[in-house]
């Protein structure tokens, strides 16, 4: 098969989210999938000295296919209906929960879409993101359009198909993977090295946040800063990642929740780091609003480190028996959570620590990538 992949976030210096799914498929189709054909587009070049590359098999193609217009997004619009015509796919994946609009006259290869979840295009939020905005518009074409959809969690599956009147079944569970680093543990020493490098040496909760209103960072801030209001002995610190040039909006959060000294804000974190604190971490918050799964959840877990998340939309999954539940709208609920945690759920931990480890990291890669892959086989043998 000759296969194309929106392999957009797969391209950027930092990638996050999307573009890790993008690059941990690619890795596994060079093995996987080493007679098909993998053209990867993508509206950017790495720069040269990227600490991040992102390395191709030889089964796989890197195609550059930019256009102006990002804001009308004219690259999926414009350009990329025409390219997969022209390159002549048998199957199309969308990665980004968007897919390029169908020719009446030539439409084209069958596509699959990777609707991780459509939490976009109802929240109430970042109405002023051209992304947001067009998400919301072109979801009903994208499902109608759509061979299959690939979902991530069974919160997501049931989402899209009560708001989109989809067919359930057309929308498949694909679980996404944890990265090697996470399934293989940290090494020896590694939780230690990060407490000294990061925590000046004193044990410490981690959070990855983020600077949308509802990842809930904010609020985490304010619900640490009502667990140390309780107990003043408490040693920990928070770490926080992922919030990046928006730091100094949550050091106010901070200041006014009397803790602007027990938290630290970090910079984007390589693999390795990220392992090393979680690894080295008491206790792992999660605290988002809505989630269409919930990967620091996991990660954390198959690390063998206990995590309290949210208790709505997809962190149950994600956390299934060996996570502890909060309401994440309700500050006290979180505060009382995260204090019962350090006192008996982390004390505790050592008794289930194994068993949650296996739990977690049945969650792999070449999984998830062989069911993309089926995927793949069913709807270019259908057309």
């Amino acid at each position: 098969m000759r296969i194309g992949i929106d392999a957009r976030e797969g391209f950027r210096p930092e990638p996050r989210g999307i573009g890790l799914y993008v690059r941990h498929l690619a890795r596994e189709f060079r093995t996987l999938a080493a007679d098909d054909e993998f053209l990867l587009y993508h509206q950017a070049e790495l720069p040269p000295d990227c600490a991040t590359p992102f390395e191709l098999g030889a089964n796989q193609r890197s195609v550059l296919a930019d256009m102006p217009g990002a804001r009308l997004h004219s690259w999926e619009r414009v350009q990329m209906p025409w390219r997969l015509r022209r390159d002549r796919l048998d199957v199309y994946h969308g990665t980004y929960n968007t897919l390029p609009p169908r020719w009446r006259l030539w439409p084209g290869p069958p596509m699959i879409v990777s609707l991780h979840d459509v939490i976009v295009t109802w929240y109430p939020q970042d109405l002023d993101d051209s992304y947001v905005r067009y998400a919301r518009k072109v979801t009903p074409r994208v499902v109608r359009d759509a061979a299959l959809i690939l979902t991530v969690s069974e919160w997501s599956r049931r989402d899209i198909c009560e708001r989109f009147d989809a067919d359930p079944g057309k929308v498949r569970l694909a679980h996404n993977g944890l990265p090697e680093a996470v399934l293989q543990g940290a090494p020896d020493g590694a939780g230690d090295a990060a407490r000294e490098r990061f925590a000046e040496g004193r044990p410490y909760l981690f959070a990855i946040g983020a600077t949308l209103e509802r990842k809930n960072t904010g609020r985490m801030i304010e619900a640490f800063g009502r667990v140390r209001e309780r107990d003043r002995s408490l040693p920990h610190l928070l770490l926080v990642s992922g919030v990046g040039k928006a730091a100094d909006r949550f050091r106010e959060r901070a200041a006014n929740a009397g803790v602007l000294d027990h938290v630290r804000f970090l910079p984007y974190l390589s693999q390795q780091d990220l392992v090393a604190v979680y690894a080295g971490a008491d206790l792992c918050i999660y605290p988002s609003l809505v989630e269409g799964w919930g990967i620091p959840v996991t990660e954390s877990i198959a690390l063998g480190t206990p995590v309290v998340t949210s208790n709505t939309s997809a962190m149950p999954e994600a956390g299934g028996e060996f996570a502890r539940y909060f309401d994440p709208h309700d500050l006290e609920s979180m505060a009382t959570v995260i204090a019962d945690a350090l006192h008996s759920y982390v004390p505790q931990w050592p008794a289930v620590r194994a068993r949650a480890v296996a739990w977690a990291r049945q969650f792999t890669w070449s999984k998830a990538a062989a069911n993309v892959l089926a995927a793949y086989r069913e709807v270019a043998a259908g057309r």
